[in-house]
């Protein structure tokens, strides 16, 4: 059975003609009669009662008609399985970081609705460790995660750099400094985020013989506000730095070159193949310019 007798078939049953038919399927009229005999041969039935001037369906062929037809629709659909991995179109499950996400979705969002107005995120927010497992097993198509990543089965595409910053209170003594080294910071015993978060690592790894004592916070914005009552300092990166009635508490203190920064990428499956959505997430998050 091929593909194009049950194409005759069709034709025969819709023009109820088999020169008509043979015409919309720019074939010779033996040549469909030949392809509606073979397919009757490979079904063991007959599909159409002749005459000199009609043809009508057997109750095989009606029998069997809804049933071509509802090939031709599967057919139909996989002939645009290229037109959705080329389209920006449905739904895009995401997976982001907790130090990213507050401070990227509301500035990449409203670009990205204006760029694809079908296109849907669906937003997954998690740790680093939880994040590459679900995009391993294909719970989530995509993440923004702080790299490096390394596996394998996963590709990368870098998005944007993010320096740190130092925070103090407003008074505290670090305040008035035009910028900060490093190597200094670990004397001011930081606030850090608590273990598991990827973040607090690449701080301790970049300014050197930090102690983990003041490791036991579990978001950014948390951090933020104790040093902006007056208690201790921190190292936030850049972006987690919004304008808004704790920043006025607050003094931000560059860091002295070489200046502790992330890099952030946008991380996929290498088979993943609707790569549109992920090209355009990537063009509108780099046109932030960040």
């Amino acid at each position: 059975m091929k593909l194009n007798e049950l194409r005759y078939f069709l034709a025969v049953a819709e023009e109820k003609h088999f020169g008509r038919a043979a015409q919309k399927c720019f074939i010779s009229q033996p040549a469909l009669s030949i392809g509606i005999k073979n397919l009757e041969y490979s079904l063991g039935v007959t599909l159409f009662e002749r005459s000199a001037s009609e043809v009508f369906l057997t109750p095989e062929g009606l029998e069997a008609l809804p049933k071509v037809k509802q090939i031709f629709a599967i057919v139909q659909q996989l002939k645009e399985l290229r037109v959705s991995i080329n389209s920006a179109q449905g739904e895009l499950k995401l997976g982001i970081i907790f130090t990213i996400a507050p401070y990227l979705l509301p500035r990449v969002i409203p670009v990205l609705k204006e760029a694809a107005p079908e296109l849907t995120l669906n937003i997954f927010e998690n740790t680093t460790d939880n994040i590459i497992p679900m995009l391993k097993s294909g719970e989530i198509d995509a993440a923004i995660v702080a790299l490096p990543i390394y596996e394998p089965s996963l590709a990368v595409d870098e998005l944007y750099d993010e320096e740190f910053y130092v925070i103090t209170p407003k008074h505290h003594p670090l305040s008035g400094e035009s910028s900060i080294d490093a190597a200094v910071i670990h004397e001011y015993d930081p606030l850090l985020l608590n273990i598991g978060h990827c973040f607090r690592d690449q701080v301790v790894e970049q300014c050197p013989e930090i102690s983990s004592n003041n490791a036991h916070h579990y978001s950014l914005e948390t951090i933020r506000n104790i040093v902006a009552s007056g208690q201790g300092i921190s190292v936030l990166p850049k972006y987690a730095l919004i304008n808004d009635h704790v920043q006025e508490l607050i003094a931000c203190i560059p860091f002295k070159a070489p200046v502790p920064k992330r890099k952030i990428g946008l991380v996929y499956r290498k088979e993943y193949t609707q790569l549109k959505k992920l090209e355009l997430l990537s063009e509108c998050i780099k046109s932030l310019h960040l």
